[in-house]
């Protein structure tokens, strides 16, 4: 990708975050968000005139865009998950190109004029607009339970997996395995969701800054916990409840768990700022290798016990 590649595609990120931050404003009802989101529609915009600006430099047309697509697609994700996850999802896609770009700066020269436009926007964008996020980031409770939601349901997605398909190759009789699973959901919930509540209220009153509420944190925290531990059981088992067996209940359980848990590392890695593959493909390998063993010691208990069931 050469520098005119890289500055099109910052110039259209401004302009879709431009238009995006305007919708923000107009329909939060929020009246402390509200300035702060058209705040920085207003950076969004400066940001995006300066990228023109460059463009032109470089004896290149300022291109149109439809960006109703994208604005679209985020203002549906904001209605699931929230303004701050949506703030957070926003700044980290934004943080990866800007990344790329600067490596690309390092060994390309700029001239002097680009080279003090770039400044610009980075000050700015270091100095006002981050803040205004983290702001914005900082008013949602989502964010801070929203590792306890995706971990809930990781842990849940993968344990009953790993058992379901164990199951599943001991046994031909779908009903023991919803029945084992089951038995294993029920008590995983209530594991996870004591230790996550034990956990959190250890970890608030070790805190310098801790505040009353520390024991409502605890119980959020074993609830979403607890709850998502239990709905990610219901993925790799319900192929079984529906009636499938053997290979067909065993692929489809696979199948249907690896979906969830690529949603699920996605929002991790979201939130963590880390990397979106290296967190997908690290949960796939470790999640079916799991399912992989399980179902080899499955098929050996069978085979060597003589199962008839």
């Amino acid at each position: 990708m050469d520098k005119t590649d890289y500055i099109l595609l910052l110039y259209k990120m401004e302009l879709q975050h431009q238009h995006l931050y305007e919708v923000l404003a107009k329909r939060e009802k929020n009246r402390s968000l509200k300035p702060l989101l058209k705040k920085i529609a207003g950076m969004e915009r400066r940001h995006r005139s300066l990228w023109a600006e460059i463009i032109r430099l470089c004896n290149g047309e300022v291109p149109e865009y439809n960006v109703n697509t994208y604005v679209s697609f985020i203002m549906l994700f904001r209605r699931i998950f929230g303004l701050a996850l949506t703030i957070n999802m926003i700044e980290y896609f934004e943080n990866r190109l800007e990344a790329k770009f600067e490596r690309f700066v390092k060994t390309h020269k700029l001239s002097k004029r680009e080279t003090t436009i770039v400044n610009r926007i980075r000050n700015d964008e270091e100095e006002h607009e981050r803040a205004l996020e983290d702001k914005i980031i900082g008013y949602g409770r989502i964010i801070t339970n929203i590792r306890d939601i995706a971990f809930g349901m990781n842990d849940g997605l993968v344990e009953l997996l790993a058992v379901i398909v164990g199951l599943a190759a001991a046994v031909t009789n779908p009903l023991f395995v919803v029945l084992g699973g089951f038995i294993v959901s029920i008590s995983g919930t209530l594991s996870m969701a004591g230790g996550a509540y034990l956990s959190t209220e250890y970890e608030e009153s070790l805190r310098a800054d801790r505040k009353d509420n520390e024991k409502s944190a605890a119980l959020r925290s074993g609830f979403y916990v607890g709850v998502m531990y239990f709905i990610g059981t219901l993925f790799p088992l319900w192929p079984f409840l529906a009636g499938f067996a053997g290979v067909s209940g065993i692929a489809i359980a696979i199948i249907s768990t690896a979906i969830i848990l690529t949603v699920t590392s996605t929002l991790i890695s979201i939130v963590g700022r880390s990397s979106i593959l290296g967190r997908v493909s690290k949960t796939l390998l470790i999640s079916l290798g799991i399912a992989a063993i399980t179902i080899v010691i499955g098929y050996y208990a069978r085979s060597v016990l003589n199962i008839p069931i």
